[in-house]
This record gives structure tokens, sequence and C-alpha cells, in this order.
């Protein structure tokens, strides 16, 4: 009997091991990390980059003096899904897509019909909802080659761990690719896709340019148009209504000169609409903290704090003009008049694409308050 329990026990425990025999070792499967989309000669582009990733588990517990080996693969296609078939014509060993933390769209794919007619991965079930995901007018080939610091791998850039830099100079908010598809085709509002670029004037090692990623600004997309281009320096308002803005800085300037750099946070913002002879007019209600990084002339708390509320309700309304330029709803205030009042939307949108114009921001009302003032040499009142 005891010898019959024992064989029981031994074929029980086979069973459990089922899910394991098809599990291929990490030498042996082909690991994308990021992917790049583009359109050339009427055909879809897609670029996949590869790393190493015995290399990585060997730099997790410290730095590798040994550079990281990153491939990058290209493949043509009519369609996307094709261009991904054709890369697996080479990849010698399977290829696993359930690794990728980062999508790069370029210009000339955003300018196609590409966000109308298909949803990029979304039915591809290896690939997350969840990667980066950014527009480029960079070569996506050079730009999924752009090395990190440290002889860190990719995984270390800003394609794919935005987080950390953002917290630290919040301006364009990264968005991940889910959050990107639902506002993409919800009423009334806009999509800002942020936009990498390479900067090869900033770092050197050892004396020798050493390139590095940065976000430049931001595609603006409505209804899957897309619209155009902003700078970073056109966009300037968007952060003060981001309630992700951790800290950013402002300069406060006084009789034309320089007088001291806020850094600002924290955002509350509260929008409302009203109603003028049937032309719907918003209302903006920010509050921010901000705490004192640099002073260079004597002013009071209270100057500082006024000072900053001027630079804000700036930066808002010149950034809404920015978007009206190129004829886009930067704030996306369609969507609120959508939510509040879908009847007048309706209305007002059969008769006139753009529902805004310079007027429509009736008023900006914001309070900076300031925490902290650090080390000083007189009374900031």
């Amino acid at each position: 009997m005891r010898t019959f329990f024992k064989l029981i026990c031994v074929v029980l425990s086979l069973g459990m091991t089922y899910g394991c025999w098809d599990i291929k070792e990490i030498e042996n499967v082909n690991y994308v990390t990021s992917i790049g989309i583009d359109y050339i000669d009427n055909s879809f582009v897609l670029y996949a980059q590869m790393l190493d990733f015995t290399f990585i588990a060997k730099t997790e517990s410290g730095k590798s003096g040994k550079r990281p080996q990153t491939w990058i693969g290209k493949a043509k296609g009519k369609t996307l899904k094709l261009a991904m078939n054709e890369l697996y014509s080479t990849a010698q060993e399977l290829t696993s897509w359930s690794h990728v933390s980062s999508i790069i769209v370029g210009e000339n794919a955003l300018k196609s019909n590409i966000l109308k007619t298909d949803d990029l991965i979304g039915r591809f079930w290896e690939i997350r909802l969840t990667p980066w995901i950014f527009g480029t007018r960079e070569p996506i080939e050079r730009l999924l080659s752009v090395p990190a610091f440290f002889n860190f791998s990719q995984r270390n850039t800003l394609a794919q761990e935005p987080l950390e830099a953002y917290d630290q100079r919040s301006l364009i908010e990264p968005v991940r690719y889910l959050k990107f598809l639902s506002r993409l085709w919800e009423p009334g509002t806009t999509v800002l896709l942020p936009t990498l670029s390479i900067d090869s004037t900033t770092w050197k090692k050892n004396e020798k340019i050493d390139p590095k990623m940065y976000i430049d600004g931001a595609y603006v997309i409505e209804e899957g148009k897309l619209l155009g281009k902003l700078e970073n320096n056109k966009l300037l308002g968007l952060r003060w209504l981001d309630k992700n803005t951790t800290r950013s800085p402002i300069v406060i300037t006084s009789h034309g000169e320089d007088a001291a750099v806020v850094s600002l946070g924290s955002p509350s913002v509260r929008l409302s609409l009203s109603f003028n002879n049937g032309t719907p007019n918003y209302h903006f209600h920010l509050k921010l903290n901000g705490d004192i990084i640099e002073t260079l002339d004597e002013l009071t708390r209270s100057e500082i704090e006024s000072k900053a509320e001027d630079v804000v309700r700036n930066e808002v309304m010149n950034t809404f003009r920015n978007g009206l330029e190129i004829k886009s709803d930067i704030y996306s205030l369609e969507h609120l008049l959508f939510r509040q009042k879908p009847t007048a939307w309706k209305q007002l949108k059969r008769t006139n694409d753009l529902l805004l114009n310079e007027s429509s921001i009736s008023s900006i009302t914001v309070k900076v308050n300031i925490n902290q003032t650090g080390m000083k040499v007189y009374p900031l009142k």
C-alpha cells in the first residue's frame, strides 16, 4: 500500500511539470525591447530593437566595463503586420514581443492613415498596452541606437524609462500606449504625443561626443489626424494644467532683469464652463506650490508669488494661442463642453469644426504659495 501511495504521488507531481516543458532558455529567444514605425515609399517600415538580456542580468548588480550589444532589425511591408512577419525570415530563433517597453512612431507614419485605419499593435496579443509611445523626426534606426550612461543598456534610456527624468523636470508628460489609444477617439480630445530627438552637444565621454535622447516637443493629434508639432517653448503652459507636474522652474524678472528662480509643482486644476450669447467660455482656476531655489534681487515673498502667478497665467494663455495657430484645441476644452453640455456641443460642432478662439478663455485665476524660501540674507515677507 505504501509503495502504491508513493507511485500515485510521483504521477501527480509529473502533472505539475506540463506547463514548463515548452519553456526556452533566455539565450534561445530574441527579445524585442523597443519598436519603431515609419512610412516610406508607400510601405510601412518596422524597426525592432533587441538587447542581450544575459548582459542586462549581469549589470543589474553593478556597472559593466563592456559596452552593451544592441541589434536593430528593419523590415518593410504593405501593412504593419506584414512588415512584422518579414522580420521572422532572418530572426534565426524565436522572436518574443512580450518585453516591448517603448514604441517610436516616425512623422511620415503619423501623416499616413495608420492612426485612422490601424491600431498600431493593439490587436497583437503578445505586445502589452503599457509601452511608452513617442513620435520623432529623427531617423528611427539612429534613435534606437543612442547609448545610455555608464555602459548600461538601452533599457536605461529616456525612451524606456522616462518617468524619473520627468519627475525632475516636468514639462511634457510621457504617455503610455493604452492612454494614447483611449484618448485618440474621445470626442473633443486632443492627444499630445511627446517627440524624441537626439542631443549631441551636452554630453561628452572621454572628450568624445556622447549623444543622448531628449523630448523636444509634442505632436498634436485630433481624431487620428496629425495637426502639427509644437516645440517645448510653445508648450510651457501645459505643465500648469497637468496634475502630475512634480517640479518645474520659472524665472522671475524685476525691472527687466532676472530676480529669482522658483520651482513650482503639485498643481490643483479646476476648469469651469459658462455661456455668453450661446458661445462657450472657459474659466481656469489653478493653485500651485513652490520653492525659491535662487534669488538675485531683494524681493519679498508676496512679490515673488505675485510675479510667479503672472508668469503662469501668461504661459497658459500663450500655449493656448500657439495651439490655435495650428487649429488645435491644445487643452481639450471641447471635451469639457462635450461632458457637461453634450447637446450644445453637438449643435456647435455642426456649424464649426473648431469651437475656439482667443476669447474662449474668459479668465485664468492663479494662486501660488511659496513653501520654502531657502537661505537668505534679507527677510522675505
